[in-house]
């Protein structure tokens, strides 16, 4: 299978980078210029790099590029600084360009993290690289010279293509829990959100091992004012199970992102490729928009973390394509302006499935040359979109942004190795998990990844797609599909296993806590926010023992992952009710659990007993047939089935009676740390 393999970056100035602003901007005095990346590398863009301008020099050429006549292109090709321009002229430069569109809106932001120093310089692709880029570094007022990556080598983060949903691999179910809370039909088939174990009639899933999301749709199920960027492959934002949920630039009805690959407005999903001898769709982006925001409750298909109700109150989804199958415009840094039209545009979340591959074949980086590099455009595009995304929108619930990036798919064959941009502090790293709590085999690990999600794993399905993430894949009916996806009841649908699977849950998560955020009236900074949704997590290193199948190999010892997939998996029960300021306790069902509640209050010695406890009316989430027996300050819970009920209990301190709210959360499997954090 094809396999991906992030930039590993091992300075470590970069891996131990915590704040954006100290990154950011300085300039760095006598330091010489660093030349970052080879140009003598596959991965390096032919006739192009970006150079980074010290502050001085930035404002010079700002306000001598303001005084040069138009060119008849409209393309800006010379700075208006004497040496930079002889440079320029020399090697026949066709452009000299700010990477980042002058906004007098967000120039102060711009100012703060530097992204505003960044130019572009194009020439033939016959120039020497080396010599050009050597020549820049050594101009007066240049402190970054970057040579670019090819765009072409920047890949999804899944492992093998989708798999068609068929009634080969769904199997007939009887009533679930999830079939009665939204009537979207397949939804029991969706593990990842609610695993029921065995009785699903998969081979070997265990129950719990999801991310605890129907019991979170009882408290919100999205808000349409929460904007998620999908960097990606392109969004079918036609998709009948999409639509209704896809972002509409205010100002162009016709407008649902940019086509950054081609440079076009036009989103291509229609073009297919070619992959070790067979046909491939680009069905990534769309997989991973329906996991975040498939439309919920419409009597159709999948459902989405935050897809909303019945047509509406989804989150929305920006389609920001940097990959695709035609030929492509060629153009560098299409993620750096994808994360600037994320940003100016009202993103506050962006969802990045993608890294970096050495050639067309697809092989993983091997070359050290490319390993341990500070790609420093890309990084001040990430602090950018942390620092401003939601800051421009007073009513945002985040003043600023969340990146989010997939962790890679060769830890069982490279190991324990930092890969980046996914390992840049700043932003969030997220593992993949198989249906049984388990490290799905392709995921990276280390302590650089900050958190754990479902992200499908064939091989513990034996190989039948129902082990992956199911969510939406293209479905126009102008293509021609060579799967016979057209022939099946479920066109439109399929499973996918990845990294590029378990990132979109994080970010769909992160989704539904932000509108529940606004629906509650609470705002908060990125690094609030990425602390509360970073410790909305349920332990499953527990669950790393023994051994298991890998692609073709045996992964010996799962202990090697322990501690090293974040804190656990994702918890959107957690997230919502950490954001309500409810506490949860957790209990086993079918077992009873007593709790004690004096150190919910205070651990006041004064409360002598509790006097009441009363579940929500109806019980908000439905624990079902449950007791509750009381012995002072403790309560013995049994609940029959899984599920959450808020409770209030009233307690008695000397003269004085306190009431305070709580989420009982029946569960079949409990973690090391299924308590309450």
């Amino acid at each position: 299978m094809k396999r991906l393999l992030l930039i590993g970056c091992l300075l470590a100035a970069f891996a131990c980078t915590k704040d954006p602003a100290e990154l950011s901007g300085g300039d760095s005095g006598p330091t010489p210029p660093r030349i970052v990346g080879t140009p003598t590398s596959e991965l390096a863009l032919k006739g192009s790099l970006s150079i980074k301008l010290s502050s001085e020099m930035a404002q010079t050429v700002a306000a001598a590029q303001a005084q040069l006549p138009a060119t008849r292109s409209g393309a800006v090709t010379r700075s208006g600084v004497g040496t930079i321009d002889d440079l320029l002229n020399e090697i026949g430069a066709e452009r000299f360009e700010r990477i980042i569109t002058y906004n007098p809106e967000w120039e102060d932001i711009y100012d703060e993290t530097g992204i505003n120093r960044w130019y572009s310089v194009s020439f033939d692709e016959s120039a020497d690289l080396d010599q050009i880029g050597s020549r820049f570094a050594a101009l007066p007022g240049v402190t970054v010279v970057e040579y670019e990556i090819d765009p072409a080598y920047i890949r999804p983060t899944s492992v093998g293509p989708a798999i068609p949903a068929s009634g080969e691999n769904l199997r007939i179910m009887g009533e679930t829990r999830a079939a009665t809370t939204m009537n979207d039909p397949m939804l029991p088939y969706q593990w990842h959100f609610d695993n029921t174990g065995p009785d699903q009639d998969f081979s070997q899933p265990k129950a719990g091992a999801d991310i605890n999301l129907l019991d979170a749709w009882q408290l919100c199920t999205g808000s349409e004012d929460i904007i998620v960027a999908v960097i990606d492959q392109p969004v079918q934002t036609d998709h009948p199970d999409l639509k209704a949920n896809i972002w509409t630039d205010p100002k162009n009805a016709q407008v649902h992102g940019y086509n950054f690959w081609d440079d076009s407005s036009v989103l291509d999903w229609k073009t297919p490729g070619k992959e070790n001898g067979r046909t491939v769709y680009a069905d990534h982006g769309t997989h991973v928009a329906g996991v975040i925001a498939a439309v919920n409750n419409n009597g159709r298909g999948v459902c989405g973390i935050a897809g909303g109700r019945s047509n509406q109150g989804g989150v929305k989804i920006m389609s920001c394509q940097i990959m695709g199958y035609s030929e492509g415009a060629k153009k560098g840094n299409a993620n750096v302006k994808a994360f600037e039209y994320a940003w100016t545009n009202g993103a506050v979340i962006a969802q990045n499935s993608w890294g970096y591959v050495s050639s067309e074949k697809g092989d993983p980086i091997t070359s050290e040359e490319w390993e341990g590099q500070d790609y420093s455009l890309t990084r001040d595009a990430i602090n950018t979109f942390i620092r401003g995304a939601g800051a421009k929108n007073p009513n945002s619930p985040l003043q600023g942004g969340l990146v989010i990036f997939s962790a890679g798919n060769n830890g069982d064959i490279s190991g324990n190795t930092a890969r980046y941009p996914a390992a840049y502090s700043p932003a969030i790293a997220v593992g993949a998990m198989d249906w049984s709590f388990r490290p799905a085999y392709y995921t990276d690990y280390g302590s650089w990844v900050d958190i754990t999600a479902p992200g499908g794993d064939f091989i513990s399905s034996d190989n039948y797609g129902n082990g992956g993430v199911l969510s939406t894949i293209l479905c126009d009916d102008t293509m021609n599909f060579e799967d016979d996806r057209k022939d099946d009841y479920w066109y439109g649908y399929g499973f996918m296993q990845g990294t590029s699977m378990a990132c979109p849950h994080v970010s769909g998560v992160a989704a539904l806590g932000l509108a529940y955020a606004a629906q509650n009236g609470k705002k908060y900074t990125p690094s609030e926010f990425k602390a509360l949704l970073l410790s909305s997590i349920y332990g499953i290193d527990d669950y790393f023992t023994g051994s298991r199948m890998g692609d073709g190999m045996i992964i010996p010892d799962l202990s090697i992952y322990k501690k090293r997939m974040g804190g656990g998996c994702v918890d959107a029960l957690k997230l919502l009710l950490a954001i309500k300021g409810t506490p949860a306790i957790y209990v086993k069902t079918g077992e009873a659990t007593t709790v004690d509640f004096s150190r919910y209050f205070g651990g006041d010695k004064s409360v002598v007993a509790l006097e009441s406890a009363q579940y929500a009316s109806p019980s908000n989430l439905g624990v079902g047939s449950s007791s509750a027996v009381f012995n002072g300050t403790k309560i013995t819970f049994e609940c029959s089935r899984t599920g959450t009920s808020l409770l209030t209990i009233s307690a008695k301190a000397g003269d004085t009676t306190i009431e305070r709210e709580f989420a009982i959360v029946s569960r079949p499997n409990l973690a090391a740390n299924g308590g309450w954090l």
